[in-house]
């Protein structure tokens, strides 16, 4: 437990941390961030990763002994240290197969995530490559850039179309764990989007204007917090969440305070108890650093 402050009256038992943006810049964690997590571990606060990634693609450079679970794609997979799978709510594949075929109706270009690694149709990279910012703000990559990117990060693949991967889970040792779709203009995310919402037995995170990710219903990052803090047996109060884009907003009730880095999309900032640096700047490791003194920190 980290000790009282002004804002966690009882302490701190659990932090929960986005990766891409927050912590994590494509593989690397900087060795700041590492020294922070090592040392709230040390302290007696569960770390806690909290990802729209599959374990498959979270990075050797946060599969460190400090983590002790892993909320992976978004709430739908819940994980111990050692990897090993505690809770799951996966999407049928037959669910899967008609969103895929939906969605290719729509233009969308698709990826899926599946216990076996993340596949990433080459039109979503056109799309991506068009619509999406940046983490570091630099110039938009090539389609080739872009694809070379993806398959450069392990269990990372480009494909022509994900249904041939999404038919070959088998439901019993693999399963369709997240799907994604990027589309040509907001407009047209608006439109599809609501319209996958309407069937009632879906979860719609809106990560970029541009950019979905689909979960079953009820399931996000808030869901994952609250099994994870059951388990704990900790009072909401006693947790501490950090992160940058869409997806990460459900985080946000389930928290004592939510805190958002410097580079965090308007909306987070919006609706964070604080704003730290930015990653590149080490804004969560300063937060915990402080924290561990039992004094609070905002830039």
């Amino acid at each position: 437990m980290l000790p009282a402050n002004t804002h966690f009256p009882q302490g701190i038992g659990a932090a929960f941390y986005d990766l891409d943006g927050t912590i994590l810049d494509l593989t690397h964690v900087s060795e700041r961030t590492v020294a922070a997590l090592e040392a709230v571990h040390a302290a007696g606060c569960a770390n806690v990763i909290s990802t729209g990634r599959n374990l498959p693609i979270v990075p050797d450079a946060i599969r460190l002994p400090c983590i002790d679970y892993y909320i992976t794609v978004n709430g739908g997979q819940i994980l111990d240290g050692e990897g090993r799978h505690l809770a799951s709510k996966a999407i049928p594949r037959d669910m899967a197969l008609d969103m895929a075929h939906w969605l290719h109706s729509r233009g969308a270009g698709l990826n899926v995530l599946t216990s076996r690694g993340a596949y990433f149709e080459k039109r979503l990279v056109s799309y991506m490559t068009q619509a999406v910012h940046r983490l570091d703000d630099s110039s938009t990559l090539s389609d080739e850039d872009l694809d070379e990117e993806i398959s450069s990060i392990p269990n990372r693949f480009t494909v022509d179309d994900v249904e041939p991967e999404i038919l070959a889970v088998d439901e019993v040792t693999s399963f369709v764990e997240k799907m994604g779709a990027c589309f040509d203009t907001a407009d047209d995310l608006a439109r599809d989007a609501a319209e996958l919402e309407g069937r009632g037995d879906l979860q719609i995170a809106v990560v970029t204007p541009t950019e979905i990710e689909i979960t079953l219903k009820g399931v996000e990052k808030g869901s994952g917090i609250e099994w994870v803090r059951e388990r704990l047996g900790l009072d909401r109060e006693q947790l501490v969440a950090f992160g940058d884009s869409g997806n990460d907003l459900p985080m946000v009730p389930h928290v004592g305070v939510f805190v958002a880095v410097g580079n965090a999309s308007e909306a987070i900032m919006e609706q964070a108890s604080c704003v730290v640096d930015t990653m590149w700047e080490d804004g969560v490791a300063r937060w915990l650093e402080h924290a561990l003194e039992g004094e609070w920190y905002e830039a």
